[in-house]
């Protein structure tokens, strides 16, 4: 099985190459730290991976920003580490990385003092980096507030700056956090300061948690002063998810679904059947995985009518359209290259979805021999390529689909006509003619 993506709305644009964004330094670490002591700057260290659509968007559309580049370059010695190879392993390894892009910033000796992580706006990358250089300017190192800590750690005012600091470098505090709410007032649970906790650390609660019980009993009262509380709670429901499938814990899976069920469906970041698929992909349970994968794709994809896939594609183009005259694109002087990025603007949804389908049908072709399913499998298929006709990918998800269910000239044909769509120099050209080669002969091609 495939690592599990859910659908999440993302407005894609490439501008790379059109201005002067972040310069990252080449050579190693040692020569990077060695500049950084000679120009006396802090380092600024993403941590990427070639998988990862975040990692490729913050590359393509925001460290390529003259905005952003300005303050890291200005501020920085700025680095780039491959976490899948050479040090980058280690690296990731060291500094307990487990998403991506993930960004570590460094003192000249080589000492982590705020990390941060995920897809962000420019706006928000630069005020990464304000809080960065806020932190390394602050007067108690980490060394010095943990020693404070096994002294003070039942003193609400200082373990209000405990937590505030260990946010700062990236640690979670889901545990402080509900010794915090112990130690103060009932009344003080909805406070600035509890509201403040919830914007750093809420992204790390779990349902089995005071703060969670908290933000729920005290809902309306935050959804006032935090917003969102809602996406906060379903955040809390699939870290627990999370952790449920890393210990093959159903009891737990089932209450943290118990809570998802209590939310207001509309608006949440991921269907029920796709926590489903997460919780079951990650335990390699593949007879499950596929179960909530059919009913996700014949309950909800298959079910997203052209009507509102162009509705959606319409304010896609409405929101490029005002991104554009708010002057996001000015350095962009070629009118040809805007109107290429209306253009897949206007097809944006279009092929999110059919994507997503062709994913998960080709999931179904990997996983199972069951003709029923693969049928399903097809059917998806078929949707995927009615959204995306020319999509190379998609005709051979489409033609492996016909091919293990017997339908074995179909398929060659389909292939065919995937390969004439193929630029004569394409990496994936060998692949499918080995692929189309073993279809004549009747081998498998799973």
């Amino acid at each position: 099985m495939k690592k599990f993506l859910s659908i999440v709305p993302v407005f894609l644009f490439s501008l790379l190459g059109f201005s002067q964004g972040i310069v990252f330094e080449q050579g190693t670490w040692k020569e990077v730290l060695v500049k950084a002591q000679q120009a006396d700057k802090p380092i600024f260290v993403e941590l990427y991976t070639s998988y990862s659509d975040s990692c490729k968007q913050m590359a393509e559309q925001i460290f390529s920003v003259e905005a952003v580049g300005k303050v890291y370059n200005g501020n920085f010695i700025c680095y780039q580490i491959d976490a899948e190879k050479g040090e980058g392993i280690e690296f990731a390894k060291l500094y307990e990385v487990k998403s991506y892009p993930t960004y570590l910033f460094f003192n000249t000796n080589g000492a982590i003092f705020c990390k941060a992580s995920k897809a962000m706006s420019a706006k928000n990358l630069i005020g990464v980096s304000d809080q960065a250089l806020a932190i390394m300017y602050d007067s108690k190192s980490m060394d010095v507030m943990e020693k404070e800590y096994a002294v003070k750690k039942d003193d609400p005012a200082f373990l209000k700056w405990y937590i505030w600091k260990r946010s700062n470098i990236g640690l979670s505090n889901a545990f402080l956090f509900d010794k915090y709410l112990k130690l103060i007032p009932e009344e003080e649970r909805t406070s600035a300061t509890v509201v403040n906790l919830y914007k750093e650390d809420g992204k790390f609660l779990r349902v089995n948690s005071l703060a969670f019980k908290n933000l729920q009993k005290y809902s309306s009262k935050f959804d006032q002063t935090l917003g969102a509380v809602n996406l906060l709670i379903f955040t809390c429901v699939r870290n627990t998810i999370g952790d449920a499938a890393e210990s093959k814990d159903e009891k737990l899976l089932d209450t943290a679904m118990s809570v998802y069920d209590q939310l207001p469906q509309e608006g949440l970041p991921m269907q029920k059947d796709e926590l489903f698929m997460m919780y079951y992909n990650d335990t390699e349970e593949t007879g499950k995985y596929l179960k909530h994968t059919a009913h996700f794709c014949n309950k909800y994809l298959m079910k997203i009518s052209n009507d509102t896939i162009e509705q959606r594609n319409k304010a896609n183009v409405a929101m490029f359209d005002q991104m554009v005259k708010s002057g996001v694109f000015s350095s962009i002087k070629d009118a040809g290259i805007l109107a290429k990025l209306k253009d897949q603007s206007a097809h944006s949804e279009s092929i999110k979805i059919s994507n997503e389908l062709n994913s998960l049908s080709n999931d179904i072709f990997e996983s199972s021999s069951d003709k029923k399913l693969l049928k399903n499998a097809l059917k998806w298929s078929e949707r995927s390529l009615e959204l995306s006709p020319d999509n190379v990918q998609l005709m051979e998800t489409y033609a492996n689909l016909l091919y293990k269910l017997g339908l074995k000239k179909e398929a060659i044909a389909k292939e065919e006509d995937a390969l004439k769509k193929l630029p004569k120099v394409d990496a994936n050209r060998y692949r499918m003619e080995g692929v189309l080669v073993k279809m004549k002969a009747g081998e498998k091609t799973w």
